[in-house]
């Protein structure tokens, strides 16, 4: 009877934890893998700035730009003239110094050109060549010693000179059309640059004054 009335304490089933089910060990992995719609718009990104930076390089090396021309000093020797109500005349030579700037990334190449000095809206008093020349990107040449003889004998038209003469003063203009081309990373462009300077002869003084290029 004591050994019926003795009670059962232990279990008669072992159970284990809940975090004991599983045999296979637990392995942490950091996440690293980005997601599709990421690299996409990082793709695109890249894509965006690599084409403006190719816009901005092609905006700066392949913009074409006319090379600059301009008359740098003048000065005048043989000056002769003559003021009466019969036969009024003049005859001067001048003597200029041109530059011309070349503000692109390539050579500009230019042909012989005419230069032409006109006496106020009357007409061409006198004209002579410029040869052809080089000028290398980013670079100034300078011409110097042009000489143009000019006279009033090429005149078709002479009213007005005689008052002129009087004044002490002759309007002048010097013009000259350069066409030549550039080159520029196997681009070859035909640019053509207008010279077209004023001046006024001093007849008192024998020299030239005033002389604005545009």
């Amino acid at each position: 009877m004591v050994e019926e009335d003795r009670m059962t304490l232990a279990p008669t089933e072992i159970y284990g934890r809940s975090d004991e089910e599983h045999n296979e060990p637990r392995i942490w992995r950091r996440k690293t893998e980005q997601l599709p719609g990421n690299c996409l718009v990082y793709s695109l990104t890249i894509i965006v700035i690599v084409f403006a930076v190719c816009l901005i390089l092609s905006l700066i090396f392949l913009r074409i730009s006319k090379p600059e021309i301009e008359i740098r000093s003048v000065s005048t020797t043989d000056l002769r003239f003559g003021s009466n109500s019969t036969n009024s005349y003049f005859n001067a030579t001048l003597v200029s110094d041109i530059s011309i700037r070349n503000s692109n990334f390539g050579a500009f190449e230019f042909g012989n050109t005419l230069l032409r000095v006109v006496y106020a809206d009357h007409g061409v008093v006198g004209e002579t060549m410029i040869d052809g020349r080089r000028v290398e990107a980013h670079k100034t040449i300078r011409i110097t010693g042009v000489v143009v003889d000019i006279g009033s004998f090429r005149l078709l038209n002479t009213r007005g000179l005689d008052s002129d003469l009087r004044s002490g003063f002759l309007e002048l203009r010097s013009v000259a059309e350069i066409r030549g081309r550039i080159k520029v990373m196997g681009r070859r462009r035909w640019k053509v640059s207008v010279m077209s300077c004023t001046m006024r002869l001093n007849l008192t003084g024998r020299f030239i004054q005033n002389v604005l290029c545009e």
